[in-house]
């Protein structure tokens, strides 16, 4: 009832070709399967490395774009500050200069006005000693004609 049972090869002995066989056909599918395992987990952290290098991709823009904003920043308000300076300064010595002109302007505009008015005076003066000279002369000579 029982079929006699043949012991087995011993672990790693094979007894036929048959068995040789199998053993080589599952050492080479383990061969396999381990190569598989060893490239899915090689695929894995590729894939890892690829979403991180992608994630960065996504960032860098943005950090770039900050970076560069402030460095413009940083970089442009001392140019600004200093540009400010040199108007500043050219503003001052321009108003320094128009107003020592304008002295200038309204000094010569009294001494002007005092040379018109001695002018004025002094015409006023001859004008006057000419027509009393007038006067006396047509006196004179009205005096001469009229008196034979």
């Amino acid at each position: 009832m029982d079929a006699p049972q043949t012991p087995g090869p011993a672990p790693g002995h094979a007894r036929t070709k048959l068995d040789l066989l199998y053993h080589d056909v599952l050492g080479e599918v383990a061969s396999l399967v381990d190569r598989l395992e060893t490239v899915s987990a090689s695929l894995d952290a590729a894939q890892q490395q690829i979403q991180a290098v992608a994630d960065t991709q996504q960032v860098l823009p943005q950090q770039l774009a900050r970076h560069l904003v402030t460095t413009l920043e940083a970089t442009a308000k001392p140019i600004h500050q200093q540009h400010q300076q040199v108007i500043q300064a050219m503003l001052d010595a321009t108003s320094t200069r128009l107003d020592h002109l304008t002295q200038e302007a309204a000094q010569c505009a009294r001494i002007t006005h005092q040379a018109a008015r001695r002018m004025a005076l002094i015409a006023v003066v001859i004008g006057g000693a000419a027509g009393v000279l007038g006067g006396l002369l047509a006196g004179l000579a009205l005096g001469q004609w009229l008196i034979p």
